[in-house]
């Protein structure tokens, strides 16, 4: 067993070293690099003309962020507090609505802002809100669409 396994090495090694030597071989590097230079000439044409082609289809065609997102200000169990942040948040413009969820037999308050934004624009809102407003600490940008 033991001389098996030491041919086998012997082998692999005998073959690296093979290798490594037609690999250094002069003639050799010199097909390669004609090689390499020709492949390059045939590339380059159509390469130049992709890059040059692949502006205009991005000016021509904006991604369009769809607007399938709410912005989630507040959750509790305490509907007074929810109440309370929805009175504030409509003072100053803001169109609120509540909705509820039950989870493990208690019922949660979430007091949303009423309308649908794109993921960037919940994210820049919530942002704003959480400056303008010391008592909102976070915020949950949910996806509903």
């Amino acid at each position: 067993m033991k001389k098996r396994t030491l041919f086998i090495i012997f082998a692999i090694v005998a073959l690296l070293f093979y290798i490594s030597f037609t690999l250094a071989c002069g003639k050799k590097k010199v097909e390669v690099e004609e090689k390499v230079t020709i492949e390059t000439e045939e590339i380059e044409e159509p390469t130049t003309e992709k890059i040059e082609k692949e502006p205009e289809q991005i000016q021509e065609q904006p991604k369009r962020e769809e607007k399938v997102y709410e912005l989630q200000i507040v959750a509790s169990k305490n509907y007074a507090s929810i109440e309370l942040e929805k009175n504030k948040l409509e003072l100053y413009g803001y169109k609120t609505k509540i909705t509820t969820h039950k989870k493990d037999g208690f019922t949660f308050y979430r007091l949303r802002l009423d309308d649908f934004y794109t993921h960037s624009e919940a994210t820049s809102l919530g942002e704003k809100l959480k400056e303008q407003f010391p008592s909102i600490n976070e915020y949950w940008v949910q996806k509903v669409k």
